[in-house]
C-alpha cells in the first residue's frame, strides 16, 4: 500500500520542467506575499517590510506573517493575533490566527493553531466564519480557494465570492503533495513540495477553478516560500535568499 500511495504522488505531477529567470533580490525573509502590485515580507526578527523600486521600507510593526490582495493588507503576530494596515496603522481585529491570506476579493481568510479554517465575509465585522475541515495552509483567489492539510494532502474550495466566503463547503481533493500553496490575484496556483521543489497547477479558469494538472516549475536551488503577481514569481530559498523571477 505504501509503494503504491508513492507511486499515486508521483503521478500527479507533470515533471515536463520550465525554467525560470530569477534575480536575487537583496535581504533575507522568512516569508513574504505579493498581490495587487505590492510586496511585503516579514523577517526573523518580525519586522515587516515592503518593498519599493528604491529597496525595502520597513513598515512599523511585528508580525509573524504578512498578506497582500484585494482584501488589503493583512498580518498575524506571534501571539496569533489578527492585525489589518489601515492608513498606515495595524488594526486589531477580534480572532486567532496563525496564517492569514487577503488574496480573496473582499474577505481574508485563514487558519489558526489547530488548523481549523476561517474566513471573514467581507473583510469587516468580528465574526469569522469556520469552514469544516482542517488545513495548515489556506490561500484565496478571485474564485476558490486552496489549502493544504497537515499531511501535505491539497484541497480546493470553490465557489467563493465577496458575499460567501465559505464557498460550496464541499471540499475537492486534488491530487499530489504540497507543503504550501499560493493563489495570486489573478486565480493562478503555486506551490512547494516537502522537500522544496515548485510546481504550477494548469488550467485554471473560472469556468475550472480545480484546473487539469500540475506541472515542475524548474528552479536550480530548494524553495520554503512562493508567491505570485503580476508577471513575477517570487521565492525564498531554502538558505532564505529572495528571488524575483520570470518564465
Amino acid at each position: 500500500m505504501e509503494r503504491t500511495a508513492v507511486v499515486f504522488v508521483l503521478l500527479s505531477f507533470c515533471f515536463t520542467s520550465l525554467a525560470l529567470e530569477c534575480r536575487e533580490v537583496p535581504g533575507k525573509l522568512k516569508q513574504l506575499d505579493v498581490g495587487n502590485g505590492q510586496m511585503f515580507g516579514v523577517s526573523f526578527s518580525n519586522q515587516v517590510y515592503t518593498l519599493y523600486s528604491s529597496g525595502w521600507i520597513l513598515v512599523p510593526g511585528s508580525l509573524k506573517h504578512v498578506s497582500v490582495g484585494p482584501a488589503g493588507v493583512w498580518g498575524v503576530g506571534s501571539n496569533d493575533y489578527i492585525y489589518k494596515l489601515v492608513g498606515g496603522d495595524w488594526v486589531i481585529v477580534p480572532g486567532l490566527l496563525k496564517q492569514v491570506d487577503a488574496g480573496g476579493m473582499i474577505s481574508p481568510a485563514g487558519v489558526n493553531m489547530n488548523d481549523d479554517v476561517f474566513c471573514l465575509n467581507g473583510g469587516q465585522g468580528s465574526s469569522w466564519i469556520n469552514i469544516l475541515g482542517k488545513l495548515k495552509y489556506y490561500s484565496c483567489g478571485p474564485y476558490s480557494c486552496w489549502g493544504v492539510n497537515s499531511a501535505d494532502d491539497i484541497f480546493i474550495m470553490k465557489d467563493v465570492t465577496p458575499t460567501s466566503c465559505a464557498g460550496s463547503l464541499v471540499w475537492q481533493h486534488i491530487p499530489g503533495a504540497l507543503s504550501m500553496i499560493e493563489v495570486s490575484t489573478d486565480g493562478k496556483v503555486f506551490g512547494v513540495n516537502s522537500i522544496g521543489d515548485i510546481f504550477e497547477r494548469d488550467g485554471v479558469s473560472m469556468n475550472n477553478p480545480a484546473g487539469s494538472g500540475w506541472h515542475q516549475v524548474q528552479h536550480p536551488q530548494k524553495v520554503k516560500h512562493v508567491s505570485y503577481d503580476l508577471g513575477h514569481l517570487w521565492l525564498i530559498n531554502a538558505d532564505n535568499s529572495i528571488m524575483d523571477c520570470t518564465e
